[in-house]
């Protein structure tokens, strides 16, 4: 959807100026950015662009959840990031690749703002807080991902599923008024042994343990961290 509605168009601008993301832009560099950007709405499943394509545009996920990963040299898929709703991507290789360095697949439903990356690239040229801002996103997924590594890195496969759950509450949880932390998005087994690097059985089994021991609750395909 191009934003040719007046009142889309002033939606939108009125959402990214209060983002931290492009709050640092004039409003005519904004008004670029609106003029050149386009809504689009996904299914769950869908693949948004493939690791190794020309890396054309930069998304910003306005609702729903998403999932990065790339395939190694065996062909397996390694998991890289997940990307909730009010974040932008992709960071790597910014300036620098032709090409996605990675994979991403919709988890939900998703709705993205889609910006052309050389205008994206332009713009943090021109603008050093947005670049600021840029590098400490970057930040936190070098920081995100050297922990994730730091918590996988165990032969126990309970402690694995334990940390894949933890790991998915810090991305894209909500926590609770009780201390709680709820992932708000269905999340099947088989997805979890993805993330564990665990058979899809022996999550079913851990996930069980953890349940008994008061850990988590997962209904529905809902998981609910009650003990951190």
């Amino acid at each position: 959807m191009i934003l040719n509605n007046k009142g889309d168009y002033q939606l939108y601008r009125s959402k990214m100026k209060r983002h931290p993301e492009f709050s640092p832009l004039s409003d005519e560099d904004l008004d670029r950015v609106i003029s050149a950007m386009t809504i689009k709405t996904f299914r769950r499943g869908q693949v948004l662009f493939d690791q190794g394509d020309p890396r054309r545009n930069y998304y910003f996920l306005i609702s729903g959840v998403a999932k990065s990963f790339h395939w190694d040299e065996n062909g397996d898929e390694q998991l890289y990031l997940y990307i909730r709703s009010n974040k932008g991507f992709p960071y790597i290789g910014l300036f620098e690749d032709e090409n996605y360095a990675y994979s991403v697949e919709t988890m939900t439903e998703v709705k993205l703002a889609v910006i052309p990356i050389a205008l994206y690239e332009t713009l943090l040229r021109e603008n050093p807080e947005m670049m600021v801002n840029a590098i400490r996103e970057m930040s936190s997924i070098i920081n995100t991902t050297e922990t994730q590594l730091q918590r996988m890195v165990t032969t126990s496969a309970k402690c694995r599923v334990w940390n894949a759950i933890w790991f998915l509450g810090q991305q894209i949880g909500d926590k609770q008024d009780d201390g709680t932390v709820l992932i708000p998005y269905p999340m099947t087994l088989i997805e979890l042994s993805k993330v564990s690097g665990t058979t899809r059985e022996t999550t079913s089994l851990m996930v069980q343990q953890l349940v008994a021991e008061g850990k988590v609750q997962y209904s529905r395909k809902y998981f609910k961290i009650l003990s951190v």
